[in-house]
């Protein structure tokens, strides 16, 4: 494109649907035309619309033998349900290497090319202006045709002013009160799809205010573009635009309704005549409440339930209450209908719900993939829940798992067996369970909850064996879609080393005086924290990119309870009967990413992570859990997990060169990752590119190598890149990513050179393509 000023590339370049073959790196090399052609080369057309005609004559004559036969005919239709979809997919898109890896010629047509500048003239003056010229330009190198498309945007139009003509006083003044969030706004472009979105916005308002019976058809635009005939030298149009809201007397469209009655129905299982079950009913706050077979708590109910006897209609009440009774994870649908009283003027509404299951029972069984020295080793997950324990929409859930892992030893380098078993319980109730009324009634839409959870864990690993005893206490609110809140004042847990190996624990002693805390992980521990977490996130969960960002904050206070009530350390200790370590700390953690769709299957991706921790107190060193780390999958993805750093210093081995982890008090790490298509195979092959930075460091380690300084903080700071492959099944995602070194800070240089192209993954040289494997993208 060329000429545009305004309007973008990308915006008109979604309205061209012929898109040029894909190449290698930028360069005029067509890999994928090539193995399109390469599949031509032995396929054939009409054999495989032979084969798509045989598939259906078959169907036939198995059909006609087994028609009295119902369950034999719905086995048979749907086998070759699946015979004939495969058959007609190869007819029409051609053998595995034209359909899965190839990708077929786009060829140049004069006539669609013309159509493509005639939708951009359109676009143009959809977005005000309206006398652009669309021209275009073929242009031939070799046997490929580069298009060029002049634009000729001249001058834009300006909305000058919106009138609002409604002849319905109190619509009006509704309309008008709202009008700051208008998409139509004075002064600025004229833009033909605000007009539309202008429609949404008046029939949302005046739904929510009970013009039950308004529809977006109810409005029209007259656009005033005799004022731009007048000469003048300015470099804009202008227009007035009038707003025209069709309210007729005594009809439907202009009565607003008041709910007169509110019904909510728990029905039976799908399936099943009400006469198998007693029917209960009772009123709360003037809502009737029926129920058959189970019984739910009114006053919970009451609370998720916005739309209201006496009250306007509301849409987004309507739908606000769906969505807080589907979040309860007791119903599997909750459906809302309507009629008119006797009066014309009100709505008598019902909300019918079918319960879920009142039990419910999964197991998982997998392999746990260990990306260093390890091999996979068997688990299995075992969890029950039970709906509605109370009847007040509470959900108890248990989680059983074991696993083995094949794991190679700190002081040798034998592959040895660790062992994990573990035990947690929880119960979720659907409200903040905190004494007084005034704040649960004020989040009471925000779909609130508190989860009290219990848990056992036990480790066993040749060189150590270790429990830890937890309990928690977390509220969490969400006041829309894209933001969650979460606060937990209760979490503590007990760990305690019942077996450690002679041999372990002086390698524990060494490693701490170089200056690595791992020790800490085998005392008997007291943590207990207050943690707070916000997040906002914009990013669909499923569907295409689109422009979004994710931001995450994290505040966690160790041992505030220990500051408040200082007896409790020996109340504690009696309990126990033991000698505990307990902490203070602070800590902080930001997650910040940043979503650019640069393509229909295409993607930039920018995270910037950071985090502190302050230790005080007794212990001058935090819970080993609570350090910060670098390197591995979900960081910088050229270094082993957690084997980055702190600072400029190398890394950490025991005597058979087993690397040790590398914990840090300051993290900053950042990302940016470009995401593309590949092809598609049963689900989405993908690939991306990446270059990742950052490092950990320490405040006060003896080691000064480790510490952050300001005059080494770019010298420190670690580079690498690499690809990666994800393969999208929809219900999860298997990645594979590919990281090289490209500045070490532990030898303060460039070390790109010293990658061995001829033994890319060989460990024992200085820098090597690092695999690092994951379900799910890293951010």
């Amino acid at each position: 494109m060329k000429g545009n000023q305004v309007i973008s590339d990308s915006e008109l370049d979604a309205l061209i649907p012929q898109k040029p073959n894909r190449r290698l790196l930028g360069l005029p090399l067509f890999p994928y035309v090539g193995l399109y052609r390469f599949g031509q080369l032995f396929y054939n057309k009409e054999e495989k619309q032979r084969k798509v005609i045989e598939v259906t004559q078959n169907y036939q004559k198995e059909s006609r033998l087994h028609e009295n036969d119902p369950a034999k005919l719905e086995k048979i239709q749907r086998r070759y349900a699946k015979k004939l979809e495969r058959a007609q997919t190869r007819a029409e898109k051609g053998n595995f290497w034209m359909r899965v890896l190839g990708e077929e010629p786009v060829y140049f047509i004069n006539g669609e090319v013309a159509k493509n500048a005639e939708k951009m003239q359109k676009y143009l003056y959809n977005n005000g202006f309206f006398q652009s010229i669309v021209t275009f330009k073929p242009d031939t190198i070799f046997n490929r045709i580069k298009v060029t498309y002049f634009i000729e945007e001249n001058r834009p139009t300006i909305i000058r002013h919106i009138d609002y003509q409604v002849k319905n006083i109190l619509v009006d003044s509704l309309i008008r009160e709202d009008v700051k969030d208008a998409p139509l706004v004075a002064g600025k472009r004229y833009d033909g799809d605000a007009f539309e979105e202008e429609r949404i916005r008046i029939e949302t308002l005046l739904r929510d205010q009970g013009y039950l019976g308004f529809s977006r058809q109810n409005i029209n635009y007259l656009v005033n573009d005799t004022i731009t005939n007048i000469k003048t030298d300015s470099l804009f149009k202008l227009v007035d635009i009038n707003v025209m809201v069709d309210m007729p007397a005594d009809d439907k469209v202009a009565s607003r309704y008041t709910i007169s009655s509110v019904n909510f129905e728990v029905l039976p299982p799908s399936g099943l005549p009400d006469s198998l079950f007693r029917k209960t009913t009772s009123t709360r706050r003037k809502i009737q409440y029926s129920f058959l077979d189970k019984k739910f708590s009114t006053s919970i109910l009451d609370s998720k339930i916005q739309v209201r006897p006496g009250e306007f209609y509301s849409q987004q009440k309507e739908r606000d209450t769906q969505r807080q009774l589907s979040l309860t994870d007791q119903f599997r649908f909750v459906n809302y209908t309507y009629k008119l009283d006797s009066t014309g003027k009100g709505i008598q509404g019902t909300f019918k719900a079918i319960p879920l299951d009142k039990y419910q029972f999964s197991t998982d069984v997998g392999l746990n993939v260990i990306q260093l020295q390890g091999a996979p080793g068997p688990f299995a997950n075992f969890s029950y829940k039970i709906r509605n324990v109370f009847n007040g929409l509470e959900n108890f859930e248990a989680n059983l798992r074991g696993g083995i892992e094949l794991v190679p030893g700190f002081l040798n380098s034998k592959i040895y067996r660790s062992e994990e078993i573990g035990l947690n319980t929880s119960i979720l109730f659907p409200k903040l369970l905190i004494p007084g009324d005034f704040f649960r009634r004020r989040v009471s839409t925000y779909n609130p909850r508190t989860q009290v959870g219990l848990g056992y864990n036990y480790v066993k690993r040749p060189e150590y064996s270790r429990t830890n005893f937890k309990t928690s206490m977390t509220y969490s609110w969400q006041p829309d879609n894209t933001t969650l809140y979460n606060l937990s004042l209760v979490d503590l847990n007990v760990l305690n080393t019942s077996r450690l190996d002679g041999d372990f624990s002086k390698l524990l002693d060494d490693l701490q005086l170089q200056g690595n805390n791992l020790k800490n992980s085998f005392l008997k521990s007291f943590v207990s924290d207050v943690n707070f977490t916000y997040v906002h996130n914009t990013n669909s969960i499923t569907g295409p990119q689109k422009n979004a960002r994710y931001f995450r904050v994290s505040l966690e206070s160790g041992g505030t309870s220990l500051n408040i009530l200082p007896g409790q350390k020996k109340l504690i200790t009696n309990i126990f009967r033991d000698s505990l370590q307990f902490y203070k700390y602070l800590r902080w953690n930001v997650d910040f990413r940043k979503y650019w769709p640069v393509g229909r299957q295409s993607a930039f991706v920018a995270r910037v992570n950071s985090g502190a921790i302050y230790s005080y107190g007794e212990s001058s060193v935090p819970p080993y859990e609570k350090y910060f780390f670098a390197g591995g999958s979900n960081s910088l993805r050229a270094w082993l997990p957690r084997r980055l750093g702190p600072g400029s210093s190398p890394p950490k081995r025991t005597d058979n060169n087993f690397s040790i982890e590398a914990p840090g008090e300051f993290l900053l790490e950042g990302n940016l990752e470009y995401r593309g298509h590949l092809a598609h195979f049963f689900g989405d092959i993908n690939y991306a590119l990446f270059i990742d930075a950052g490092n950990v460091w320490n405040f006060n380690s003896t080691d000064s190598e480790q510490n952050l300084k300001a005059g080494d903080f770019l010298k420190d700071i670690a580079i690498g890149s690499g690809f990666g492959i994800r393969y999208d099944l929809s219900f999860f995602i298997l990645r594979f990513d590919f990281g090289i070194k490209v500045y070490d800070p532990s030898v303060r240089r460039f070390v790109l050179d010293e990658f061995d192209p001829g033994k890319p993954f060989r460990r024992t040289q200085s820098n090597f393509l690092n695999i690092n494997l994951g379900v799910g993208y890293p951010f």
